[in-house]
């Protein structure tokens, strides 16, 4: 698409001005969510100041690989599915489907080439006990309205000749694809600030602090630049969400793993689709500029902020091996870059959203997959805060408090 801004960081004055006194909503977090909804909330005339201890999209939300998952991934699945489990897998696809039709409007929303594709993606088996995997996923994905098909044999190499062809079959769904993840959340910040919103960098929120009935204000917020009073707090912080709510006696049923990413040098393009693995660790995409990115949540070593999880060279060689293995012209690509990202999850892959009923005004924002369900879940988020009354827009089980 052609656009008349090219995404970007803000200027850094305008993040390095000085910390206001006072907000209404207060966000903690600059990743995708807490940029998007510094973004709608600013569209609803919300006054917003975003506060960020370092530099805005610097963790989880720009060190993934920006694929779009629909389809029912390997982390998803337990052993023997109850009906229980079919309904809340169901419920999943339903969400993610919900999220794609954000992302098929959100370039034309926000103005900017974010790199989205449509491209379609493959999720493959290598033994039979996987084929039956993507087969009893198929049916649960089509019922809820996600559209996927299973190919084996000739028929499979005939559609995919560039995959493995002892493959055991692929599943195939048209709507996954992929952005830019070093795009999406500055453009979001930059269009939140042009509709007023305050965004500020290298602001390390130190402690939250509840105020009395006398304040005007329900929180007042100790930071490395200053304080700040918010009638509203939001903490979109992402892999430290659940540090930041312990100050307020709120406990989240999270978890925390580093994960690598790895791209190669350029090859002559041909691979449109995303390609995942439903029984090893694999996510693999070819870019506009030929460059191969090869992901899938191996894991990387945990360090403490302000420190970058670091590198396992294990889990480089064995998600390129994976990849290798189900891409065999690999086998001739080099590796360039290794990286390594945070990934924080719910025990139960459920987002943690909305207003929490044992400190009212306090309000969190994160999802387990959030760089797909990001933008919508922030829209979420921002609409019940317009509006509190409609609070059936927030599903109980995403609930704060559970």
């Amino acid at each position: 698409m052609t656009s008349s801004f090219l995404p970007g960081y803000l200027d850094r004055k305008e993040n390095l001005a000085d910390l206001p006194k006072v907000t209404d909503v207060a966000i903690i977090g600059g990743g995708l969510l807490g940029t998007a909804l510094a973004y709608y909330l600013s569209k609803f005339g919300i006054e917003v100041t975003l506060l960020e201890r370092s530099d805005l999209n610097r963790e989880a939300s720009g060190t993934n690989a920006g694929s779009f998952h629909f389809q029912i991934a390997l982390h998803q699945l337990t052993k023997n599915l109850t009906e229980s489990e079919e309904k809340r897998l169901s419920d999943e696809v339903k969400l993610q489907l919900d999220a794609a039709i954000l992302w098929d409007t959100l370039e034309k929303e926000l103005d900017a080439d974010l790199g989205v594709h449509f491209t379609g993606g493959f999720m493959v088996a290598e033994t039979e006990e996987e084929l039956k995997v993507l087969r009893d996923k198929q049916s649960i994905e089509n019922k809820a309205g996600l559209e996927t098909h299973v190919l084996t044999g000739d028929e499979m190499r005939s559609f995919a000749p560039y995959l493995a062809p002892d493959l055991s079959g692929i599943a195939y769904c048209p709507r996954e694809g992929h952005a830019n993840p070093l795009l999406v959340g500055p453009t979001y910040a930059f269009r939140a600030m042009e509709l007023g919103a305050k965004i500020r960098t290298n602001c390390e929120v130190l402690k939250i602090e509840p105020l009395d009935n006398a304040s005007p204000y329900r929180f007042k917020l100790k930071t490395s630049r200053g304080d700040i009073s918010c009638n509203r707090l939001v903490n979109a912080g992402g892999a430290w969400t659940a540090e930041l709510s312990a100050q307020l006696g709120i406990k989240h049923p999270m978890g925390l793993s580093g994960l690598h990413v790895n791209v190669t040098e350029p090859h002559e393009f041909f691979l449109k689709s995303m390609v995942q693995h439903i029984g090893r660790r694999l996510t693999l995409k070819q870019t506009p500029n030929n460059t191969f990115i090869i992901g899938g949540g191996w894991p990387s070593r945990t360090e403490n902020y302000p420190r970058r999880y670091s590198n396992y060279w294990a889990s480089a060689a064995g998600n390129v091996a994976v990849a290798v293995r189900v891409l065999p012209i690999l086998k001739d690509v080099r590796l360039l870059r290794v990286w390594s990202g945070v990934w924080a999850y719910t025990k139960d892959f459920k987002p943690i959203l909305g207003e929490s009923e044992k400190v009212p005004g306090y309000h969190v924002a994160m999802v387990p997959t959030g760089f797909t369900l990001g933008p919508m879940v922030a829209r979420t988020l921002a609409e019940y805060m317009h509006s509190p009354a409609n609070k059936n827009i927030i599903p109980k089980e995403f609930s704060v408090d559970r």
